[in-house]
């Protein structure tokens, strides 16, 4: 099908036989597609197509007025939100003012002198269908099925001019509005005008060249009914059904004939127009067409299948023993993307069947799934970070050399995830930092035989290093150990006074351009934070070894004294976010009393908070100055934070008033108290080793949390242009809802405002329809093979027995001994429920359950590790913490009464006290 190039200049109607009716910006979708029919049944001649013309695009912009667009600029200012105002109105008014305007002479004329050619003196007897045929219209990504009008039978030149206004009004229907909204189109798209010599048909129908339901492209199915085939097209009886299936030997064969009900059938009116007239009991019980007929059809549907080279939609008809082809286009569900597909969308590829994964860490740092915008920005911002990282570091080759494979994080079902192998050797195999990186990430040192055995393999050997090339590495080791914060002010103030220009653009494209020109403006926060997490796991890994000498294996006093050793004020950033909510609700009390506050309704309390000139005013604005940045799943840019909706910290505020007290216990600083509560025997040696380690280690703890918050800082401006962006697509109609740009890639949103394209429109809202099942999935620590999640629906039956002195044993990684009510909470909104006192028993933490600390006597998790969020808040509010409990989300239920042993990492089910 080699077609010329478009003409620049488009006539005002164009006949089917002419080559320029097969553009689709000349005749829109059904007449280019006509136009193609005509040329294949000129070549092929075992079927006709009726003749007619098409009122061409260029007509439509001729036709229209100053007034029309005044209308459909109204139209699409309160469609896209821009305005206030009924749509259905606004759809009216523009449609009202089409069919009452004139259509210029030139047009008519142009209509008259191609009808004449074709139907000579015969124009004004003869009847024709006028459709509607808009550009978009009838292709593989958008059907318009029914959006738009038809008029059949019509006749006289005077009603046919009144038909092709109609047919333009009808793009303004309320429905076709709608439907390009949610499609991301604009509402006045370009549009062309079908007039079609109509056939008085005895049988029509509709032929899918493929399998409508399954796709199966070996079977043709054929529904058929008397009279013409609107009855059929619009669903309104129930026709026969042909199932015709294709052979090895390329024959075809009817599989199967179901004879519908068709009690109507439409046919012509001698005076124009069409009527429904009742089919009588004889014919109803027979078919309504011929087996070898239905065979015809099936051998001419794959001529212009291959013709076309997609399956296709074709409504046909016969009269006389002749077939007619009325129309053809794709089958639009032909390459539907299944909901497996998007589940696997964004995973990654595995070299080999026994990969190890793990959720460690990261399923804590981010929990549950990102959105596809949150997946997309974390590869690209942190990727050439962690790259420059790793090469100043000195990381095998192994680790940075795959072109093809990610390293490091990667995502399967939208969870972010580690290879669990190259990160235990990222620093070599069974050496002192890469210990460090195993008690970082696990929380423990690894003890899986396979695991290490993989690790082993995968593990570069860097005996081929010259010893000056290994001196020099370790003289930059020595640097970075002792240097990780010094540009830590500087990027604070960087970020924190960073002007975001690309808040202040007009057009979506400009605001986009100015974010990706803008992107690598905050790398130096990610990476003070990778350079902070990494010195940090140095020094506990350090502080950890001597803990290890002096004991002369790894067993829980280690794991218990490390906490201990760490359970020391530090001020840290994650921490100071329950300790100052903590004062805000004290202070509230003291200023109108638990009472008053509890009475509010949470927008009061809110407008209250911000307004008031009290001390309670004044610190929470300060906590939302400080912190207002944060919030749950944080480095997902579809976050809201608190500062964007504090509705969540007022009713935890309003929660908190009077179940907090006024009390601030410090701890005990005097590093030789703490040395004789440990329970390692500790030689003078490493008294004076921890001595210097432990302030270190203190100071790593710190700048961790603090350039973590300040790469949150980061993310949440990038959030804002983000989120400023999706209001300005959806206010220029490029997206149907603001939120669904957060279901896109950033390649894809550039696509979108260059192409409207509505398959990616289609695929982001499936995205968005898949991603609850996908956040709700919940997985095992470590993985080998293809990861799958534990809470799976095909896996649902894993239920456990309830035992009545079940004990479980994970990691302490805060010391103390507690008894209280269990909380079983996955989310946050089961977290709400937490009364004071109770034993929190979660999957993971990250920032946004620190407000519930203060009133928590312990924590539990399946997730983490020894300098994970929970541990980190749990140390510095003296609560009994273990983490690592595979399963306790399942096995303990909330009411249950438990202890919480935080020195040997034990949780028990104990009889309720009487």
């Amino acid at each position: 099908m080699s077609l010329p190039s478009c003409p620049e200049s488009i006539p005002l109607t164009v006949q089917f036989t002419d080559a320029t009716c097969q553009f689709g910006e000349v005749s829109g979708g059904k007449g280019s597609s006509l136009g193609k029919l005509t040329q294949l049944s000129q070549e092929d001649k075992t079927f006709i197509v009726p003749k007619g013309t098409v009122v061409t695009t260029a007509a439509y912009n001729q036709f229209l007025t100053m007034e029309i667009l005044e209308a459909v600029k109204y139209l699409e200012n309160v469609t896209y939100g821009n305005e206030s105002g009924d749509v259905k109105s606004a759809c009216k008014r523009v449609s009202s003012i089409i069919e009452q305007s004139s259509l210029p002479n030139k047009i008519c004329h142009s209509i008259i002198e191609d009808l004449k050619d074709l139907f000579g003196d015969e124009v004004n007897q003869r009847k024709f269908a006028v459709r509607s045929s808009a550009t978009g219209e009838d292709t593989s990504t958008m059907s318009a099925a029914g959006q738009m009008d038809t008029f059949l039978g019509v006749q006289g030149l005077k009603d046919i001019f009144s038909a092709v206004k109609k047919c333009w009004a009808s793009q303004f229907g309320h429905i076709a509005v709608e439907y390009k909204r949610r499609n991301g189109q604009v509402l006045n798209s370009p549009m062309a005008v079908v007039i079609q010599d109509m056939v008085a048909c005895e049988v029509s129908g509709v032929l899918f060249t493929c399998d409508p339901v399954t796709n199966n492209p070996s079977v043709i199915t054929i529904t058929a009914n008397y009279g013409l085939g609107e009855t059929v097209v619009s669903g309104s009886v129930e026709p026969d059904t042909f199932v015709l299936r294709k052979k090895d030997d390329g024959k075809l064969e009817v599989d199967d004939i179901i004879i519908g009900t068709k009690h109507q059938k439409i046919i012509m009116k001698d005076s124009g127009g069409t009527v429904i007239e009742d089919i009588d009991d004889q014919s109803k019980s027979e078919s309504c067409l011929r087996k070898e007929d239905a065979e015809r059809l099936g051998k001419l549907s794959l001529k212009i299948d291959s013709y076309y080279k997609s399956s296709r939609d074709i409504e046909w008809g016969m009269l006389e023993d002749k077939i007619y082809i009325l129309q053809s286009r794709p089958v639009t569900n032909v390459a539907a993307v299944t909901d497996n597909e998007i589940k696997h969308e964004f995973d990654a590829p595995l070299r080999c069947e026994n990969e190890y994964f793990s959720v460690a860490n990261v399923g804590e740092v981010m929990p549950g799934a990102s959105s596809p915008l949150g997946v997309d920005l974390m590869y690209k911002c942190f990727a050439n970070v962690l790259k420059r990282d790793a090469i100043n570091k000195g990381v095998p080759d192994n680790i940075l050399s795959s072109r093809y494979y990610p390293n490091g994080i990667l995502t399967f079902y939208n969870h972010m995830m580690m290879t669990a192998a190259e990160m235990i050797t990222r620093y070599g195999y069974d050496t002192l930092k890469s210990k460090g990186m195993m008690v970082s990430i696990f929380g423990r040192i690894i003890d899986d035989p396979d695991l290490m055995s993989y690790a082993k393999e995968k593990c570069k050997d860097d005996s081929e290093q010259s010893i000056i090339a290994k001196m020099h590495q370790q003289l930059k080791d020595c640097w970075y150990l002792f240097s990780f914060d010094f540009g830590l002010e500087k990027a604070k103030e960087k970020i924190h006074n960073y002007h975001l220009d690309f808040l202040n653009l007009k057009t979506a494209k400009e605001t986009f351009t100015a974010m990706m020109n803008a992107c690598s403006d905050f790398d130096d926060a990610l990476e003070a934070h990778v350079d902070s997490s990494t010195s940090s796991s140095d020094w506990n890994m350090i502080m950890f070894n001597i803990l290890c000498q002096a004991k002369g294996s790894f067993d829980i006093d280690v794991y218990s004294d490390f906490a201990r050793l760490l359970a020391t004020s530090s001020d840290v950033e994650s921490a100071n976010v329950p300790q100052a909510m903590q004062e805000v609700a004290i202070q509230i009390v003291k200023d109108i009393g638990k009472e008053k506050f509890k009475s509010m309704s949470t927008e009061e309390a809110t407008q209250w908070l911000q307004t008031t000139s009290s001390s309670s005013g004044y610190k929470y604005r300060q906590f939302i100055k400080r912190h207002g940045h944060r919030c749950l799943k944080e480095f997902d840019v579809r976050s809201i934070t608190w500062e964007m909706d504090p509705k969540l910290l007022v009713n935890l505020l309003q929660n908190m008033a009077g179940a907090t007290k006024d009390e601030s216990t410090k701890k005990d600083d005097n590093i030789s108290n703490i040395f004789s509560e440990l329970n390692v025997p500790l030689s003078f040696i490493s008294k004076c080793w921890l001595r210097f380690v432990l302030p270190n280690c203190r100071r790593g703890v710190r700048a961790r949390e603090a350039t973590k918050s300040l790469c949150i800082k980061s993310f949440d401006h990038w959030r804002k242009g983000v989120r400023r962006l999706g209001k300005q697509m959806a206010s220029e109609g490029r997206l149907p809802d603001e939120e669904l740009i957060f279901f896109l890639t950033l390649d894809e949103i550039s696509d979108l405002l260059n192409t409207r394209s509505p398959t990616i429109i289609s695929r982001a809202s499936h995205r968005r329809k898949i991603f609850p099942t996908l956040e709700n999935y919940k997985f095992p620590e470590i993985m080998k093979g293809i990861p799958k999640p534990i809470n799976d629906e095909e896996e649902s039956a894993d239920k456990y027995e309830f035992v009545a002195d079940l004990t479980m044993k994970g990691t302490p990684v805060s010391v103390g001994v507690t008894k209280g009510y269990a909380r079983v909470a996955i989310s946050l909104e089961e977290a709400s429920h937490l009364q004071s006192g109770e034993i929190l028993i979660t999957y993971s933490t990250d920032i946004g359950w620190s407000p519930y600390f203060p009133i928590v006597s312990g924590v539990v998790t399946e997730l983490g590790g020894l300098i994970s969020h929970g541990a980190v808040v749990s140390r510095e509010y003296g609560l009994p913490c273990v983490v690592g409990l595979q399963g306790a989300t399942k096995k303990f239920y909330t009411g249950d009464y438990v202890l919480l042993d935080g020195k040997k990492g034990i949780l028990q089910r104990l009889p309720k006290p009487e």
